[in-house]
């Protein structure tokens, strides 16, 4: 049975106009007391003059399905109904009644209470998410094993023994050209894969093709892609997914079935990249196609699912 609730959205715009259903602050700081009715609001908008929430401030507001901040607010930050700091590092609020979200990569801390009062099933899968990204979100200095790297002759190509060589194929070179124009050193490990999947998906243009490839074609197409900048869906999942194996994760291209837009289901390829213990689907052909949704999506995330896959190939240079 569906719970219905009332929308009552409260704006804090601190040091100017006040708008409001039921509550109101005059004050920078948001704490426990700050609202009244705290049961029956269910969004909150945060001004730009916000400099504090503290942890209990949105413990108890049980009937919370979104938050969001002012874009210039130095301080904190939405993202996907979440509440977040600035730089969103730490997640400090999860709306108890907000049933799915996208996690930044970013994230890689659950702040005090910000997950009270959601659901054990979500609760659990949030802190599986940040978790890993925790563990995972490495530096390129960091990273183990052979991968990519910026320096000053632009993105070479570390060994599994740390020697530092120029890219050593046609391929290898393609990839480390949109890891070099996408991401820069200072970001993480995560931050590159994610800049690198919209470099691709925004630079790519789509050639509907009706040929299946055969045989060991991964390498072929993702050159193919890379270099003409152009694909259908085999050359996109294969472009990323020798990417993202530049920038140090496991990856590999599936291919298999998806929902089709004229109904029944049509042959497609996709991106798996292993990030932390899990894999996970990245689909730049549809993020374009679709003008995004596409990126890090599980099996049961995923927008034009129910996904079938039928065969993989794990690539490596």
């Amino acid at each position: 049975m569906k719970r219905l609730f009332s929308v009552i959205l409260v704006l804090v715009l601190i040091g100017t106009s006040t708008i409001t259903s039921d509550a109101s602050t005059d004050t920078s700081t948001i704490n426990s007391g700050t609202f009244k009715n705290i049961d029956s609001i269910t969004k909150i908008y945060i001004g730009r003059e916000v400099s504090e929430i503290t942890a209990t401030a949105l413990r108890n507001m049980i009937s919370l399905k979104e938050i969001s901040v002012s874009e210039d607010n130095p301080f904190y930050s939405s993202y996907s109904g979440c509440l977040y700091d600035k730089a969103r590092t730490e997640l400090l609020r999860y709306p108890p009644h907000l049933s799915g979200t996208y996690i930044p990569s970013t994230a890689v801390s659950i702040g005090e209470n910000a997950l009270s009062g959601v659901p054990d099933d979500i609760k659990g899968q949030v802190r599986a998410v940040i978790t890993a990204q925790a563990a995972g979100n490495l530096k390129e200095s960091e990273i183990p094993g052979a991968h990519f790297v910026h320096n000053e002759y632009g993105v070479q190509w570390v060994n599994e023994d740390g020697r530092v060589t120029s890219p050593t194929s046609t391929l290898m070179g393609l990839a480390a050209e949109v890891v070099n124009l996408s991401s820069t050193s200072s970001m993480t490990q995560p931050q590159q894969l994610e800049a690198a999947f919209y470099y691709i998906a925004g630079n790519t243009s789509y050639v509907r093709s009706t040929e299946v490839p055969t045989g060991d074609w991964t390498a072929q197409y993702a050159a193919n892609t890379l270099g003409d900048r152009q694909g259908n869906c085999y050359g996109y999942a294969a472009a990323f997914a020798y990417v993202a194996r530049g920038l140090g994760y496991e990856s590999r291209v599936c291919v298999g079935t998806i929902e089709s837009a004229l109904g029944g289901r049509t042959a497609h390829a996709w991106t798996e990249v292993k990030m932390g213990n899990s894999w996970y689907i990245f689909d730049t052909e549809m993020n374009a196609a679709k003008n995004g949704g596409y990126y890090k999506q599980t099996y049961d995330t995923y927008p034009a699912g129910p996904v079938e896959k039928t065969a993989s190939w794990t690539v490596s240079f």
